[in-house]
């Protein structure tokens, strides 16, 4: 093959990798394809948090309208554990670090009271 041949089927890749790209783009806008955030319309069902608890029963909490359900999926069944009415509410502050070195030096000025 000749460095013209190259060239032409580099062209002709590029050329179809276009023409896709535009399909995707117009079937985009015209509403064949859905964003995946809902950005159209506000989604009603998602799924919060999954846990794995072992090779066939994972743990999931499934958020619906304003209510939370916490669902244990097997291989064979499904089983609610729990249904709360409202999300928890997420903490407003996180607790401060344990200060190892603060607990050293309150231990060590005890002994030096004792001491004296």
């Amino acid at each position: 093959m000749t460095p013209d041949d190259y060239l032409r089927v580099i062209f002709g890749l590029l050329v179809v990798i276009g023409l896709i790209g535009m399909c995707a783009l117009i079937a985009r806008k015209a509403g064949f394809a859905t964003l995946p955030n809902g950005v159209s319309r506000r989604r009603r069902l998602s799924i919060v948090e999954t846990l794995p608890l072992d090779a066939r029963r994972r743990l999931i909490i499934v958020k619906h309208d304003d209510r939370e359900h916490l669902i244990v999926l097997g291989a064979q069944s499904e089983t609610l554990v729990d249904s709360q009415t409202a999300p928890a509410a997420p903490q407003a502050s996180q607790p401060t670090p344990r200060n190892p070195f603060a607990e050293l030096r309150q231990v060590l000025s005890s002994g030096q009271d004792k001491a004296a």
